[in-house]
């Protein structure tokens, strides 16, 4: 990627990661850019003109097409819905309505013994 035909105004992709912690990209714009490639985003991140963040403290991000940032996002979209299909047919079944049933029991169980003063603790709520 050649930073240096970038203008401010343009909209550039960031790279977050693609692995076991999941998929994470974002759309930018451009603030500014310096004669040598340093692009300034409107967030205030700066990057080199090889598209790696300068003075990232974790995992730098890098620059990206803005094509295949929004093929991150999408996979990160699809990725959720998954996700919550499953919960749902989890919640479905028979071992997650009695899960949910339990816990509706705790929960009432407690909120009796809170009212006459026979369970508390620091805030009041069953630890998770």
């Amino acid at each position: 990627m050649n930073t240096t035909e970038l203008k401010p105004g343009d909209k550039i992709g960031v790279f977050f990661y693609d692995d076991k912690r999941g998929t994470k990209a974002v759309i930018e714009e451009v603030d500014k850019v310096s004669p040598t490639g340093i692009v300034t985003l409107k967030s205030g991140t700066r990057y080199t003109s090889k598209g790696t963040e300068i003075g990232a403290l974790g995992d730098p991000t890098y620059l990206c097409t803005t094509e295949k940032a929004q093929a991150v996002i999408e996979k990160a979209e699809q990725r959720k819905q998954q996700k919550e299909e499953e919960y749902k047919a989890y919640i479905a079944s028979p071992e997650g309505r009695c899960d949910k049933a339990a816990a509706s029991a705790v929960n009432a169980a407690i909120k009796v013994l809170n009212q006459y003063g026979w369970y508390a603790d620091i805030d009041g709520h069953m630890e998770n």
